[in-house]
């Protein structure tokens, strides 16, 4: 029986004893001996189009390079890519976690697979061991849908401190992936409002209001309301009548999911029709609150022009 290549071996041991059937065939292995191989118990196959070394220690490692060379749109996550990271609160035993746009038929045990529509390139890395695997942002989203509140702010916050997530990338995958149906939305935005301290909506509005305030412009807080050409009212968090401009300040979660922004958006586009202008301020902005204020002057200040022309 011929032995492996030296170049397919070296490979193995780097996949964890996993190779693809033509990883084998383009070192030289013909279809012939692989199926030899087989038969004398040295390749196994989990897999129609991967095989593995039947001397290679079965690890989680090993199963998820199968997983990922098997399914190469999928990626893992969930506890079990918090687990290949070395994340504290990971429960000992666990399905294996595999996150894909499509419905996956797995034919191993032991694998739980989490359908997802929203998958951006950066949100998947694949290791040197072929391992694909969710990004750290990624998985701080993925992991809400799994753990308890504590165990979860605790993972965000080893994320942060020892991995070097930011709170700005963290809070944009979040204004991207929530959604109130979608499992785990509501602890991850939970969670960032306790990791960033971002305020809570009055005392958001008033930070802003004594900004602009102290910056020359009139505002006025939660005293003008619109009676809106659908038959509604609003009131807006801050506004400068004289000029028919309006603030909101959108910190609560709810603003960022699709159902949140949509009626958000159709507010605005009320209030358009009564000739006022709206401009909101998110939970991001106060990241960067100085940068935030110039912007709403600077959009004051055009205001003003458009309404005196």
């Amino acid at each position: 029986m011929a032995d492996l290549p030296r170049k397919v071996s070296a490979l193995a041991a780097r996949q964890h004893g996993v190779v693809t059937i033509r990883q084998l065939t383009k070192a030289g292995v013909s279809r012939h001996t692989i199926r030899r191989l087989e038969r004398h118990g040295v390749l196994d196959s989990g897999y129609k189009s991967v095989r593995r070394l039947t001397s290679a220690k079965r690890t989680l490692e090993q199963r998820c390079v199968e997983l990922s060379l098997a399914h190469p749109q999928a990626y893992i996550t969930g506890v079990t890519a918090g687990m290949l990271y070395g994340l504290r609160k990971m429960p000992k035993r666990s399905p294996i976690v595999l996150g894909s746009p499509h419905a996956l038929h797995v034919r191993h045990k032991g694998v739980t697979v989490r359908r997802t529509t929203k998958i951006d390139r950066a949100d998947i890395i694949e290791r040197a061991d072929r391992i694909r695997i969710a990004s750290l942002p990624r998985l701080a989203f993925d992991l809400s849908a799994n753990l308890r509140d504590h165990d979860h702010r605790s993972v965000v916050d080893q994320l942060i401190h020892e991995h070097g997530v930011s709170v700005v990338e963290l809070i944009a995958l979040g204004s991207r992936l929530y959604h109130p149906t979608r499992p785990g939305s509501d602890r991850f935005l939970t969670t960032m409002l306790a990791v960033t301290d971002m305020p809570a909506e009055s005392d958001a509005e008033h930070r802003v209001a004594e900004a602009l305030i102290g910056r020359g412009v009139p505002i006025e807080t939660n005293t003008q309301w619109l009676d809106l050409p659908n038959g509604g009212r609003a009131r807006l968090d801050l506004a400068v009548p004289a000029i028919k401009w309006g603030v909101e300040i959108d910190v609560h979660p709810s603003h960022l999911g699709v159902i949140g922004s949509t009626s958000d958006k159709r507010r605005d586009r009320q209030a358009a029709m009564l000739g006022w202008t709206i401009t909101r301020v998110t939970g991001l902005d106060f990241t960067d609150f100085p940068a935030m204020i110039d912007e709403l002057l600077a959009v004051h200040s055009a205001r003003v022009r458009d309404h005196a022309a």
